[in-house]
């Protein structure tokens, strides 16, 4: 069917087809291909419905490349105007250009010129592909008998039958289905009521619900989970290298319980260093196309937020026999690495394994221990000097990715601390520390081992890339170094290079805009994203590199896995099969999209409770940095994380305008640069849209 596309697509983005000209059209491809006519007539009704082919005029068609049509998702962000999101760019749509499209849309839409303004490719709808029309969420209020629901992000109105209600009430979030249309306007039925976001736990419901999280596992994945062994029987699995009597240990956060990598360490006479990574053997237990691995394809990683996880897997085996829980056997699979002085791979060596950890450490107490505190080393004397050995190879592993020009970007998180009501009562910095450095830099080195190693064998394999920025990307950003005075390394305009922007960051390392550099920096690059190509990792200066070390919570580790267990039992002809390929691919774009929904809503419920945090200091004033500038104004940081924006309309002093080249706002008397400290007044916040609305004090000199 693949060849009947490209074939029927091939002829209409080389040429315009009357009504009459596609029969001549279906019978020479029906014959080229040995197929029917009515074969290639409904691959032709597939490719008008995809938004591939178009009818342009009465009874004429063409390919969308052809005509210059660009397929993408509608976001409707105001009343007035809307983008039409494309990998090429997007694109602005007026409003009288929407053409009865919602937010969340995936439309056919004609570029027209250029948007002055937004200094965008304006363009107009033409037609709607598909509507956004499953598990809406939006605010519920009940006027003259009639629900109406309020949609969130959408500007639209959705009219409900009191019998379709669900008994909500006013100001309820409630999750509502589209239904159908009347003159236009959506009516729909309402599918659950979360309640008002002043009670307990609603908020973060609410949110999930806006991105159409799954939360809860089918009644069928949770029963086929329950029956998974949760011991091993070690009789089945004598192939495997016994590694039970090994000293082995995780080291995590303390509230971690997802445990699915452990390590080990051995100094060699001649300063070599043998490291072992131990990872939870997932693939033993969710097989392909199980009902289990199915639900764990769809939902491709688990999501963290504030101290809560919607895990990829049901808890028997995310929290069960596939942690890697102290003094219990568990199945794992091994890379052993030799190491030399450098943080060089001299050889290494995959294998299954069982193994059984001796102890589960948390970051704190390693850090404890390497900065010599004695009750500590007292309580693990057993590994006290493993661990020192341990901090002193992460070291030299850091220094050798610093040597080839890895970008260690220093953005402090904000952690939420919430009340027994899940309220946030404050923000605190979570920094990187020299523990959690070591299993960072241990599992780096044993991903890059394990992508080369696989690389090198040409087989079909999911990896981990990262593409050098784009220049026009990187043009701007140096635009903006340059205002802040600090040196472009020679040559870095022509051909970008990590080790170009791993100098800059050492000239801010420090300094009070080091933040900010780091922020704006990346935001220049691209987005890394799951492939079957090895393209390498720029931002880690690394030619090869894939993500194997944590198959319980993201898919393509779980893709790698099996791989690896195919190749070391011999499966060659299945690895390097069609259906391998193909299932590579499908699991590394699958996996990508899943990646940046849960990046989505991580972000969304921090920045509520930010706002939520913040709404107590209205009135009150704070000191901050400008972190970026828009047409709208400009964003300030504050030290505990939360950012607000100072708007263009609230600067009375004078007439400002956005220079865009500079990243700037200008007057004749006065600029507003990024990095700049100033003086803040919250104003308002708005957590339903995660907004801070900060007033200009001042700016400090």
């Amino acid at each position: 069917m693949n060849e009947l596309k490209d074939k029927v697509l091939e002829i209409l983005n080389t040429r315009y087809i009357s009504h009459k000209g596609l029969s001549k059209l279906a019978d020479i491809v029906a014959k080229m291909l040995r197929v029917s006519t009515n074969d290639v007539f409904v691959c032709l009704n597939d490719l008008i419905k995809s938004g591939d082919v178009f009818e342009f005029a009465k009874n004429k068609f063409a390919g969308c490349k052809l005509l210059g049509l660009v397929k993408g998702k509608f976001v409707n962000s105001t009343s007035h105007f809307g983008f039409v999101l494309n990998e090429a760019g997007d694109i602005y749509i007026s409003k009288k250009n929407i053409h009865g499209a919602f937010d969340g849309d995936v439309v056919l839409a004609k570029i027209t010129g250029q948007a002055y303004k937004e200094k965008k490719r304006e363009g107009k709808i033409l037609k709607i592909l598909s509507r956004d029309n499953d598990r809406l969420v939006g605010t519920f209020r009940e006027i003259k008998g009639y629900g109406y629901v309020s949609l969130d992000r959408k500007n639209i109105e959705v009219r409900v039958e009191k019998k379709d209600s669900l008994n909500a009430k006013d100001e309820d979030k409630v999750v509502i289905d589209i239904t159908g249309y009347k003159s236009g306007n959506p009516v729909g039925r309402v599918v659950e009521v979360i309640g008002n976001l002043k009670d307990k736990g609603n908020d973060i419901k609410w949110l999930l619900r806006q991105y159409k999280v799954r939360d809860v596992f089918p009644q069928e994945v949770l029963l086929e989970a329950k029956k998974v062994p949760q011991v091993i029987d070690k009789d089945r699995y004598k192939s495997r290298r016994d590694l039970t009597d090994e000293m082995l240990f995780t080291i995590d956060g303390a509230d971690a319980k997802d445990l699915d990598d452990a390590v080990s360490l051995t100094k060699n006479n001649d300063g070599t260093y043998l490291l072992g990574v131990h990872i939870a053997d997932v693939g033993e237990y969710v097989r392909l196309d199980s009902i289990i691995d199915k639900e764990a394809f769809t939902r491709g990683t688990s999501i963290y937020f504030l101290d809560q996880v919607i895990p990829m897997l049901p808890k028997e085996l995310s929290n069960g026999i596939c942690s890697l829980n102290p003094n219990v056997e568990r199945l794992a699979l091994s890379v052993e690495m030799k190491i030399d002085k450098n943080g060089e791979v001299l050889d290494s060596k995959i294998f299954e394994s069982i193994i059984k950890s001796k102890h589960r450490l948390n970051y704190d107490e390693v850090l404890k221990l390497i900065e010599g505190d004695k009750e500590t080393r007292k309580r693990l004397s057993d590994i006290t000097q493993t661990l020192l050995d341990m901090y002193e190879l992460s070291q030299i592993l850091d220094n050798r990715r610093q040597k080839y020009g890895a970008l260690n970007f220093e953005l402090p998180e904000g952690e939420i601390v919430l009340d027994s009501n899940n309220h946030a009562i404050d923000v605190v910095k979570r920094v990187a520390t020299k523990s959690t450095k070591i299993i960072e830099t241990f599992m780096v080195v044993a991903n890059e081992t394990i992508a080369k190693t696989f690389d090198n064998l040409k087989i079909p394999f999911v990896y981990r890339v990262h593409e050098k920025p784009d220049s026009e990307k990187i043009a701007t950003f140096f635009n903006f170094i340059d205002t802040l005075g600090l040196k472009i390394p020679q040559g870095a305009r022509k051909e970008i290079e990590p080790k170009d922007l791993q100098g800059i960051l050492v000239q801010v390392e420090n300094q009070s805009i080091e933040s900010v550099v780091n922020m704006v920096m990346l935001r220049s690059l691209k987005k890394a994203k799951y492939m079957d190509k090895c393209l390498g990792h720029f931002g880690m200066a690394l030619n090869y590199y894939c993500h194997f070390t944590s198959p319980i919570r993201r898919y393509p580790d779980l893709t790698i896995h099996r791989i690896i267990k195919e190749y070391l039992h011999g499966n060659n002809s299945f690895i390097k099969s069609n259906v391998m390929s193909e299932f590579v691919v499908k699991s590394s774009e699958k996996s990508s999209e899943q990646e940046r929904l849960a990046e989505d809503v991580e972000r969304a419920i921090t920045d509520y409770k930010k706002c939520e945090y913040m709404a107590k200091f209205i009135g009150k004033t704070f000191e901050g940095i400008i972190s970026s500038v828009t047409q709208r104004g400009f964003y300030v940081e504050l030290d505990n994380t939360c950012e607000g924006l100072v708007g263009i309309s609230t600067l009375k002093d004078d007439f400002y305008d956005f220079d865009e080249e500079r990243m700037c706002l200008v007057s004749k008397n006065n600029i507003y640069r990024i990095g700049e400290k100033v003086e803040v007044k919250v104003i308002d916040t708005n957590p339903q849209e995660r907004k801070i609305n900060f007033e200009l004090v001042r700016k400090i000199r």
